[in-house]
């Protein structure tokens, strides 16, 4: 991929939450619609449909089946598509479905793709939805039998980091109650009408120590989408495009017990390579970047990213969120939609949802959100047990 090559130049996004009379493909119109409306363009444009998988799928309404096999085009009247596809990596899916888009676009096969993501958790019981998520990425030999789940693991990263780092709990909790700003801006977001203290964090009824409910991450309903196309295009039908300027991946591991990197807790000095990657093939650096949109799911998972992308000391950034540099305001705004933590966990599309985001503030349409001025930023995604990590840096310019 060439520096700037292609650009997303419009979104949609549904509010995240518990709307169990919204049917999966409903949001997936919605959202369709409003990508195209945003984009300007007209919906015979749209070449290309891709969409993540929803999880969970119910055998009485198969979402997954109806989208591979063509209803969306069909619905929003696409009549030039000529592609359709879904693709699935956990968290990691924004990821993968804009790599997707690349490759069709690249391909000359059309000149404009959507990419949709849809995702209804409350036709499931919490019971249902806890039992999916205890094993989902587990080993069922060496993990499932002994209690292992995503909380827990993030719990055991939790000790160790603070243990490695002299990050304090308090510090851990700074990182929900920053998230927690952020979203109380984002009309969509699922919390953004309950604010939170680190006194309100640290209190809160105990999930896995030291990890509480409100360091947990909780799933909702919601759905967003983005069209992508060529920089030539978005030069002609868009005034602000949001270029990708630079990207790096690596796969560590399936399972916990088969992690490539030697300690969870230092986990930065695993990603350190890959953030490096992203800025020198974007030809710029973690000081030139005015966001910093960071996919962890909990706080700690925050912190150790922050740590990753050179631009502070490792170790020290609990310090810097505590001190609210991170939060609305601050000198470094960090994930400013809430992410997982605030503005709701809704499966493969935490990341969708991150980087329609981040295309938002670039485009200077983040409403009470806005960092100002934004013209670069890095965003990251992942899926599984922390198996992944995928950096993007994106602008609204392409430097010299």
């Amino acid at each position: 991929m060439e520096r700037g090559e292609f650009a997303i130049i419009g979104t949609g996004e549904v509010p995240c939450g518990n709307y169990p009379q919204r049917s999966e493909f409903e949001i997936a119109y919605t959202v369709a619609r409003e990508a195209i409306r945003d984009a300007g363009i007209d919906v015979k444009d749209i070449g290309a449909v891709l969409c993540a998988q929803h999880i969970m799928s119910n055998p009485d309404n198969d979402y997954n089946t109806e989208m591979v096999f063509g209803r969306l085009p069909e619905a929003i009247g696409a009549r030039g598509c000529k592609i359709t596809c879904m693709t699935s990596s956990g968290g990691a899916s924004s990821f993968s479905l804009r790599k997707t888009a690349e490759g069709i676009l690249h391909s000359g096969e059309t000149d404009t793709v959507l990419v949709v993501h849809a995702q209804r958790f409350s036709t499931f019981t919490p019971n249902q939805q806890a039992k999916y998520f205890s094993v989902a990425g587990s080993d069922v030999e060496w993990e499932v039998p002994y209690g292992m789940t995503y909380n827990a693991l993030a719990a055991m990263i939790t000790q160790a980091y603070m243990n490695i780092t002299g990050t304090t709990i308090e510090q851990v909790a700074a990182v929900c109650v920053a998230n927690r700003r952020w979203a109380m801006l984002q009309p969509n977001a699922m919390f953004n009408h309950k604010e939170i203290t680190v006194e309100k964090v640290v209190n809160a009824r105990m999930v896995s120590y030291p990890l509480t409910t409100l360091m947990c991450n909780v799933l909702g309903d919601g759905g967003s989408a983005f069209i992508m196309t060529t920089a030539e295009k978005a030069r002609k039908v868009c005034d602000k495009p949001v270029y990708v300027l630079g990207e790096a991946s690596d796969y560590s591991h399936r399972t916990i017990t088969r992690a490539g990197m030697k300690d969870f807790a230092t986990m930065s000095e695993y990603l350190f390579p890959i953030a490096k990657t992203a800025f020198e093939r974007s030809g710029l650096g973690p000081e030139d970047m005015d966001i910093y949109q960071i996919y962890g799911s909990y706080p700690c998972i925050q912190l150790i990213i922050m740590d990753a992308l050179g631009m502070w000391e490792p170790g020290t950034t609990g310090a810097l969120v505590e001190a609210g540099e991170t939060s609305p305001g601050g000198k470094y705004p960090v994930t400013t939609n809430g992410e997982a933590l605030s503005f709701g966990h809704t499966g493969t599309g935490v990341g969708i949802a991150l980087l329609v985001e981040s295309v938002r503030q670039l485009q200077g349409k983040a409403g009470k959100a806005q960092v100002q001025g934004a013209r670069f930023l890095i965003e990251n995604t992942g899926g599984g047990a922390f198996m992944d990590c995928h950096f993007t840096v994106l602008g609204n310019e392409i430097p010299g």
